[in-house]
């Protein structure tokens, strides 16, 4: 089945046998896949099951398909990662937690940091949640992507010991690459499952920023010579981060 087959379901509307697709979701099956009586297709809820579906109804506002198959977590990563990011422009954080759900990213918090720009009260993490499912269906994941509500750095470094690779990217350390901080993908008796990457704002974390970080345990590296932006840096650190553990091949 190509992307086109694949759609979203609300947890409460899949019972032991059948399905029930609705709105947005059923318009489109019917109206823009054109799927009739008996056609197959595959819709995910967002907690990580499958449903591999026969439309046995088809009405107006909802779509009654029975159930083929089930699987758990398809297109799902082992290690989890978070990444805190600075918050930038509307559009350029959308655009990451497009893009990140995509690749595989496990959660996303907007950070308020004391260089960055944009407030708290400019993030719409309804709109965030809409993003993150339209990405999901395109690329055929199976558990939605959390989206924290903006969080201070006091707030996140609070709640960082519970992550098992800790990351911060930090200009001033160009030469500090970041695969040193990262374990060799699941290899060990106790392979890391969790992870939290932190990107700044344009003007970079804070010294104090920086070094409250590391006396929690955070990896201080670098991307190279060249600037980037916030959401660039990010797309690029957590791409280094889930191919390292091994979640790219």
């Amino acid at each position: 089945m190509d992307t086109n087959d694949f759609f979203y379901v609300q947890p409460e509307d899949v019972s032991a046998e059948f399905l029930i697709l609705r709105q947005a979701e059923s318009h489109h099956l019917l109206r823009v896949c054109r799927k009739r009586i008996g056609d197959r297709f595959v819709a995910a809820d967002g907690c990580g099951h499958t449903f591999v579906c026969q439309v046995e109804q088809a009405g107006e506002k909802q779509v009654r398909a029975r159930i083929l198959k089930r699987r758990k977590y398809l297109g799902e990563p082992y290690f989890h990662l978070t990444t805190a990011l600075a918050v930038p422009k509307k559009a350029r954080f959308e655009w990451f937690v497009e893009k990140g759900t995509e690749l595989g990213v496990s959660g996303f918090v907007p950070l308020i940091t004391h260089r960055t720009v944009v407030k708290g009260d400019g993030v719409k993490v309804s709109r965030l949640e809409r993003i993150a499912l339209a990405a999901l269906k395109q690329c055929q994941r199976s558990v939605l992507p959390k989206i924290s509500q903006p969080q201070t750095w006091e707030q996140l470094m609070r709640d960082a010991a519970r992550y098992d690779v800790r990351l911060l990217a930090h200009e001033k350390r160009a030469e500090q690459k970041l695969e040193t901080f990262l374990p060799a993908g699941r290899t060990g008796a106790s392979p890391a499952r969790t992870g939290l990457l932190c990107i700044g704002p344009e003007g970079g974390f804070t010294e104090e920023e920086v070094a409250h970080a590391e006396e929690r345990g955070f990896g201080v590296f670098g991307l190279g010579p060249r600037r980037l932006r916030a959401e660039t840096a990010a797309l690029v650190a957590a791409t280094i981060v889930l191919d390292r553990m091994g979640e790219l091949s």
